[in-house]
């Protein structure tokens, strides 16, 4: 998948492209979508994680139609950031990826676009060097991210995740998944 902009075979016509910063409105009413009010940033704060790692950035569309997105950036191994909060910088000694968000629109659910968008932003990690991959898993995202090689860690994760949310990593030597 890597350097193709196309997703597996078994989703016909999904493709993946960098996110661009005109693609924050449809970002936005994916995201609204797939996780209703309570978890909607601003058009700013996932601009600057676009403006600080570009390159971790994709969207998944098939034709002119959005079907998803990923937010990722270079972390250390403090904990996870703030939600709702712009971050000023990355921090000097990234050694991981941090999965910041990823949403799927809920018409497209089942076609495969998470895994596309994971396989395009692990292998983006893989690159850069990172000895693993965090995130915050929603309560009920758990189960796909434990079937992606995350664990849960021990944290005090900040409130605005919400109750049931964990900070998940995977580690990314070679040979796994």
């Amino acid at each position: 998948m890597a350097g193709t902009g196309r997703a597996p075979a078994s989703t016909p016509g999904l493709a993946l492209r960098p996110l661009r910063a005109a693609d924050l409105p449809v970002v936005l009413a994916i995201q609204r979508a797939a996780y209703g009010d309570g978890y909607q940033e601003s058009a700013a704060v996932l601009g600057r994680k676009l403006a600080l790692a570009p390159q971790a950035c994709w969207m998944a569309h098939r034709g002119d139609d959005a079907l998803g997105y990923v937010f990722a950036h270079p972390w250390d191994a403090a904990g996870a950031p703030p939600l709702h909060v712009a971050l000023a910088a990355l921090p000097a000694g990234a050694d991981r990826g941090f999965v910041h968000d990823l949403a799927v629109s809920p018409a497209a659910r089942g076609l495969g676009v998470a895994a596309a968008l994971f396989g395009r932003v692990r292998d983006w990690s893989r690159a850069a060097g990172h000895v693993g991959m965090r995130l915050v898993a929603l309560g009920d995202a758990v189960p796909f991210w434990t079937r992606l090689g995350f664990s849960a860690l021990p944290s005090d994760l900040p409130a605005a995740y919400g109750d049931g949310a964990c900070l998940m990593e995977r580690p990314l030597a070679e040979g796994q998944r």
